[in-house]
């Protein structure tokens, strides 16, 4: 599968003109989504949808940790109390197969999928239907402190070897180096460890792309990359940091605890965002490390998508389309930290090139640099993977805090791998 900016994943499919209201289209729709730049500048613009429409929008934006259960209740009770619900790419295929979301194939019009990037778009495409439409797509980025490694004599490291040694050139009782996720989540340490995994020549399974699923996580590849995970998360690491979120990363970050952050976009660009960070101007940016392999920058997509049990979905599609419409998508580009759009045409919107490029002038080509080297299928796009991710997530974790060995957590992520997989 190639990466996802790809043009090869540009899938056609019949799409209707754009929809008029209707009498009975809903009044009220209820959209679910977790907490992230865009969804929250989303929620703020909800009287405008409602003064383009009439129709009355009620965003609830919640915690990625409890997103999953309130979504799940309603899809399998069928409930039809949620119009639109944020859909992770990474998710769609259980999602689908489970029958939770409806298609979106005649739904929306032309001329709004015509303005998404294609890889993002085409990633919605699942056996000839498009079952959502995308609204971010992230990518892994290192932040580094430039005074930090001048003070030091060290170079900015191209590898995770390098990495720590230049680790161990800043870290003092009073400095640490840097910090990782390391919470076990799918999209937690699962979304940072591949970074480090892939660089080694890791991989989850025999051959994803040739179609033989067979776990390979428990690797020779795989431990020496667990291994340098761990060491910069402990050796290198604030104290706590094996307890570390993405939330607690940027905190480190932006109070200057860290040298180091590899993160993706949308924490990135907080953390060299001056109005945001009182050392952003000390702060540049690289693609993350990489290793033998490589470099395989972390990837995810979002977007929206229609429930099953969706009662109107007019509406809902109309929800969605103005959503990731250029107008609301710029809007929301300029309020929150938020450079991770897929609407194309924004990318030509003089005031979001200028806010960027003032946050700092790299960025956005460093983002686009970082995209054209992510694969698609990073993390597997599968139906079986969230429960895949928080499994080999648990094990990773309880590495870290030295519950098991690496050679112990890689034994039993595959062990866990093969279960939910009925191997």
């Amino acid at each position: 599968m190639k990466h996802l900016l790809s043009a090869a994943l540009a899938t056609s499919f019949a799409l209707a003109a754009p929809f008029a209201p209707s009498a009975a289209q809903a009044e009220e729709i209820n959209v679910v989504m977790f907490g992230m730049p865009y969804t929250n500048g989303l929620a703020k613009l909800a009287d405008d949808f409602e003064a383009e429409t009439g129709i009355k929008a009620n965003i609830d934006v919640i915690g990625q940790d409890v997103f999953e259960n309130r979504i799940t209740l309603s899809f399998t009770g069928g409930t039809g109390d949620i119009d639109v619900v944020h859909t992770p790419v990474i998710q769609v295929q259980r999602w689908i197969q489970a029958g939770w979301l409806q298609p979106m194939t005649g739904k929306v019009s032309e001329a709004t999928t015509s303005d998404i990037l294609a890889g993002p778009l085409g990633a919605y495409n699942v056996n000839g239907d498009q079952w959502a439409l995308p609204f971010f797509a992230g990518v892994g980025l290192m932040s580094y402190r430039e005074d930090l490694l001048e003070a030091a004599g060290a170079e900015v490291p191209q590898t995770w070897e390098e990495m720590i040694e230049v680790a161990g050139k800043i870290k003092t009782d009073d400095q640490a180096a840097i910090a990782l996720r390391a919470v076990p989540g799918q999209g937690f340490n699962m979304f940072i460890f591949p970074m480090v995994m892939r660089a080694y020549g890791g991989t989850f399974f025999a051959d994803y792309e040739g179609g033989d699923l067979t776990p390979a996580i428990n690797s020779p590849e795989n431990v020496e990359a667990l291994n340098v995970y761990i060491k910069l998360i402990n050796d290198y690491g604030p104290a706590g940091a094996g307890n570390f979120n993405f939330a607690e990363v940027n905190a480190a970050a932006k109070n200057g605890q860290i040298a180091f952050a590899v993160e993706g976009t949308g924490i990135i660009s907080q953390i060299v965002d001056p109005a945001q960070s009182q050392f952003a101007d000390v702060t540049g940016i690289a693609l993350p490390p990489g290793g033998p392999a490589g470099r395989s920058p972390a990837i995810g997509v979002h977007g929206m998508g229609i429930p099953a049990s969706a009662p109107n979905a007019e509406a809902s599609a109309k929800f969605i389309e103005w959503a990731v419409s250029a107008e609301t998508v710029a809007k929301i580009a300029m309020s929150e930290s938020f450079p991770d759009f897929t609407t194309a045409s924004v990318a030509d919107n003089p005031d979001v090139v200028a806010k960027y490029a003032a946050i700092h002038p790299d960025f956005l080509s460093t983002r686009v640099a970082a995209l054209d080297l992510a694969i698609g299928h990073y993390r597997p796009l599968i139906p079986e993977w969230p429960a895949l991710g928080q499994a080999i997530g648990e094990s990773v974790n309880a590495a870290i805090n030295g519950l098991m060995s690496p050679e112990e957590a890689l034994e039993q992520a595959e062990a866990d791998m093969r279960d939910l997989l009925g191997q």
